[in-house]
């Protein structure tokens, strides 16, 4: 619990008590405090500081801290930290993971102003790089000017409880909501410390020689003394991530601004999730894994711009030493690869740290196979000789000497130890570093300048069909596109696979109002997913034959795509000689016949053309100017005989579009329909009459939005009955059922479409 007095007298906890936010007002509402004597589920204790108390459990130690104080913050222990951290804190180099702890310190002066001096505050993860659990949450307690950081990983029950607050997620959300800002405005515009006269480090510079790391960054003035004394000229820093140990609270902007001005390379290190069962760690969820790499860049890049680190740096991925197999290698793997993608995307190089026998060896497989490899490699590998004198690059064993050949390596070659510079001793890693380093500042762009994600042309075709391109260039590692389709560019599902190496554009035989595509690499899991793409309006004709009677106009199937008010005109060529043309005519929604008046001459030529078809060309312009042009056959027909009564009934899926259908010679017919459905519409259509079955087809399928003709075989009861008609029409009822969904409507001759039915004509022609 945290009880707050203000000396005399106490304040009440609600009003002692609030989150420190900036962009959301969430409020942390007080839980049931209960005494420590009534705490029956584990003993604990009150430790108080300053007018606050927390009840934790009796075990944990309670640290005192102070300005010359060396107690290290970190919060990979239990425990209760009290008062200011001190500037040398001694941290053992290797504090890995996060799990229940508590800082209870005194506010910093113009913590409210500028970002540089609450970098204590600043959040070590953002929620969506944090999906494995455990994060941390900050709360000032105004009346006695207190800034309590609490963490936490397996159990966050305790922290509620110490804390007396109901909900760590709402206070991680409102924490993580208050990002350190980059705003030039509240960065101080002089640095206090003198620089020596070393040469200035440079964003993305590549530096040759000695380097270290810490878990902890140093004072100033422990980097002067070791830049005077030391033979390292850079520095591994732990800017981020779920599992960094260490509180970082001299890492600020200054700090980094100051130390690169003075020629000290940074090596930005940043602590996501692990490996599964690699240590007691926020770890790696496999099905999740290319989605948490993607959330962890992209929480990085916040990490590293707060601090000044700008574009064209690198930024180091620590991934911890693992048990290799096959499951947990494919998680690793997809969550670096997302890690790189979404670095480049972001404008920064990518670094990856890892064991030589574990992330290393299984990234070495990986090259020069399409995967997207990291840019710089960092192997750990204490079994290393050290470097010579003068510094050379010692061997790795680990890596083959032309995979990351161009200044792309580091080598840590030996483990947590003290060492002293200058009068003063720090636990590091010691590294060899032949590689790209960070400054404060922005760099040239150093990776291919690369989309954030696919992109998705959509070009919709004179046939009704849609030609689909997705496109990430540049970007390696693809190995599939998902096509999404859908009515909203919030429902879009998946609706075709293909490989990503594929030449030309995808044919969809259907017109959905939006698309995506998402990438996916090699292991199947999402890289990289476009924005919802509406179709463009357009205008198509369907099928390939308009059909010519010796009276009356001609039917050529046509419709509107996406477009409204769907009006539109018709122009039938010979060549350049123009046949016919209609008027500017309504279209419904989902298509149908655009009839066409014919001269007496082009009746002729329709009907002297040899194989009874005229080769036309044919131009359907809309109101809106959307054009479509394609070659169709005018074949003629005669109808004889008294016309059968006609009727159509409406379909929640299918639209019959015609009342008359053509059966051929050869006994072969077809329905015009369109699918009104949201998915293609699989049909299948039956003709009878009178209750009897005198046609059969298979089924069909008409994709969303696709006008087309669906095809049936006379029976031999329905050849004869044709041709025993007075004339050449036979009344009938069609019926075109849909599976998805299941409706009926319908026509005479009877159409059930989705089902859809309709009494129309079937007309032999000759």
């Amino acid at each position: 619990m945290i009880r707050s007095r203000a000396r005399k007298p106490h304040l009440p906890l609600t009003a002692a008590i609030t989150i420190l936010v900036a962009l959301v007002g969430v409020a942390i509402a007080p839980g049931d405090v209960a005494a420590a004597s009534g705490n029956t589920r584990a003993a604990t204790k009150i430790v108080r500081y300053r007018g606050v108390s927390v009840q934790v459990p009796a075990g944990w130690p309670v640290l005192r801290l102070g300005a010359r104080s060396s107690v290290c913050v970190r919060f990979n222990r239990h425990a209760v930290y009290l008062g200011t951290p001190g500037t040398n804190e001694n941290c053992p180099v290797r504090a890995i993971g996060r799990t229940e702890a508590i800082l209870i310190a005194p506010e910093a002066p113009g913590a409210a102003v500028a970002p540089d001096t609450r970098s204590v505050l600043a959040p070590t993860s953002t929620p969506g790089a944090a999906l494995g659990g455990g994060s941390t949450a900050t709360l000032v307690e105004k009346a006695q000017h207190l800034v309590i950081t609490a963490t936490w990983g397996r159990h966050p029950a305790t922290i509620r409880r110490a804390l007396a607050v109901r909900s760590l997620r709402r206070a991680m959300l409102a924490t993580n909501d208050r990002q350190p800002k980059t705003d030039t405005s509240l960065r101080p515009q002089s640095i206090a410390r003198t620089t020596s006269s070393a040469t200035p480090a440079l964003p993305g510079a590549i530096d040759i020689g000695l380097g270290f790391d810490a878990c902890s960054a140093p004072s100033e003035a422990t980097m002067s003394a070791w830049a005077n004394y030391s033979p390292y000229a850079a520095v591994g820093i732990y800017i981020g991530g779920i599992n960094r140990g260490c509180l970082q609270k001299n890492l600020t902007y200054s700090w980094v601004s100051a130390e690169s001005a003075t020629g000290w390379h940074m090596v930005p290190i940043y602590v996501g999730l692990q490996a599964p069962g690699a240590c007691s760690c926020q770890a790696i969820t496999p099905s999740l894994a290319a989605g948490q790499g993607t959330a962890a860049a992209q929480d990085a890049v916040v990490q590293a711009q707060a601090l000044g680190i700008g574009t064209g740096n690198p930024i180091y991925l620590d991934m911890e030493g693992y048990r290799r197999s096959t499951a947990t290698t494919a998680a690793v793997l997809a969550f670096i690869e997302a890690w790189t993608v979404q670095l480049h995307a972001s404008g920064y190089l990518s670094g990856v740290y890892s064991s030589g026998a574990s992330g290393i060896t299984d990234l070495v497989g990986q090259y020069g196979t399409g995967y997207a490899e990291p840019d710089e490699l960092w192997t750990a590998a204490w079994d290393s000789s050290p470097p010579a004198t003068p510094p050379t690059s010692p061997a790795n064993a680990y890596v083959p000497s032309g995979d990351w050949p161009n200044n792309q390596q580091l080598l840590q070659y030996r483990g947590g130890h003290n060492e002293k510079y200058g009068g003063v001793t720090i636990s590091v890693d010691n590294d060899y570093i032949d590689a790209a380093t960070a400054a404060f500042g922005t760099g040239p762009s150093l990776v291919p300048a690369v989309p954030a994600a696919p992109s998705l042309t959509v070009r919709p075709q004179p046939n009704g069909s849609v030609h689909l391109t997705p496109k990430w260039a540049g970007e390696p590692g693809i190995s599939k596109f998902e096509i999404l389709a859908g009515s909203s560019p919030q429902a879009l599902t998946a609706i075709e696979t293909v490989a990503a190496n594929r030449s030309g554009a995808i044919a969809i035989r259907a017109v959905y109002p939006y698309w995506g595509v998402t990438a996916l690499n090699s292991t199947g899991q999402v890289v990289g997913s476009s924005t919802a793409v509406a179709t463009p309006a357009s205008v198509a004709i369907f099928g390939n034959s308009a059909f010519v009677g010796s009276t009356g106009p001609a039917g050529v199937p046509v419709a509107c795509l996406n477009a409204s008010p769907c009006e539109v005109q018709a122009v039938i060529y010979d060549g350049r000689k123009r046949l016919a043309h209609t008027a500017t005519e309504a279209i419904a929604r989902h298509g149908g016949v655009l009839l066409v008046p014919l001269s007496i001459k082009t009746r002729r030529l329709v009907a002297d053309a040899v194989g009874r078809r005229l080769p036309v060309t044919v131009t359907v312009t809309s109101s809106t100017g959307q054009k479509a042009t394609r070659s169709l056959s005018l074949v003629p027909f005669a109808a004889s005989g008294k016309a059968p009564a006609h009727r159509i009934w409406a379909s929640s899926a299918v639209r019959i579009l015609g009342k008359t259908n053509f059966v051929s010679n050869g006994w072969v017919g077809g329905i015009l329909a369109a699918c009104k459905a949201s998915k293609p519409c699989v049909a299948s259509t039956t003709v009878t009459r009178a209750g009897i079955p005198i046609a059969t087809s298979q089924p069909q399928t008409l994709g969303a939005g696709e006008l087309g003709y669906l095809t049936f075989r006379l029976t031999a009861k329905g050849h004869a009955l044709l041709r025993a008609s007075k004339g050449n029409q036979l009344g009938a009822r069609v019926s075109i059922t849909s599976g998805t969904p299941s409706s009926t409507g319908g026509a005479t001759v009877s159409v059930t479409s989705g089902p859809a039915t309709a009494l129309v004509s079937l007309d032999s022609y000759r």
